[in-house]
């Protein structure tokens, strides 16, 4: 099992240096392909942001975001991911204008931190400290354990937080338009009347599926009915 794992990842890497040579060559499509089948053996930020990249060469906003959304996923330090994906955000046809808050900028950033993976584990490790220091206490009654049981409390509710919100993005039903336009219509069908058109890159949230199209909303509540081909989910 243990060799089966270290091929697949020397394959994965052999694709991702072969994509970065595509890449280099302003080969980008090649590149994408190396990319997405790295990504079918391991999924790495690097690859996903590269993959972000070489579709933003090829034009094609939407599913750039994507890929960055996912690398954000993994590693939501990086500031290259930050930056791209904000870059794109104002680079797409329909940008939004609002001003962020930047209360809520600085608690969107102290909630996402860390990673997923980053908060489950550091929250494990959290909680196996507070056992092992409130068992102490329970002994020897030394305040001094518990004090460190009620901080490392603080940690782990931190810790935990961060995994709900994370995981709850990912139910989200998140989507982006992947297509140059995509009409919105008032119900799920042509025959219905036609209410907006939303550009490439436009982020969406997937509220319902019926007969080929989604019910999606867009930032601000305005939304509509779109062909399920032109919208495609950030998390599977």
């Amino acid at each position: 099992m243990t060799i089966f794992f270290l091929f697949t990842f020397v394959e994965a890497i052999q694709l991702y240096n072969t994509g970065n040579k595509y890449y280099a060559e302003n080969n980008f499509q090649s590149a994408i392909e190396c990319y997405e089948n790295a990504l079918k053996l391991c999924k790495n930020k690097d690859i996903y942001y590269n993959l972000g990249n070489a579709y933003f060469k090829s034009g094609k906003i939407g599913k750039a975001i994507i890929q960055y959304r996912k690398a954000y996923l993994l590693c939501p330090r990086d500031e290259d991911i930050s930056y791209n994906l904000n870059f794109l955000r104002n680079f797409r046809p329909d940008r939004t204008t609002n001003i962020p808050n930047p209360f809520f900028q600085f608690l969107d950033q102290f909630f996402h931190y860390f990673s997923l993976k980053e908060s489950g584990i550091l929250s494990s490790i959290t909680f196996l400290f507070i056992a092992i220091f409130l068992s102490l206490y329970l002994i020897n009654h030394n305040k001094l354990f518990l004090w460190v049981s009620i901080i490392g409390s603080l940690f782990f509710i931190y810790f935990l937080i961060i995994s709900i919100l994370w995981q709850a993005e990912k139910n989200s039903n998140s989507a982006v338009v992947v297509v140059d336009e995509l009409k919105a219509y008032s119900g799920p069908g042509e025959e219905y009347k036609e209410i907006l058109i939303i550009h490439d890159g436009t982020e969406a949230k997937i509220r319902e599926e019926r007969n080929g199209y989604y019910l999606v909303q867009l930032p601000g509540g305005i939304g509509g009915w779109v062909k399920t081909d032109g919208i495609e989910r950030i998390f599977e």
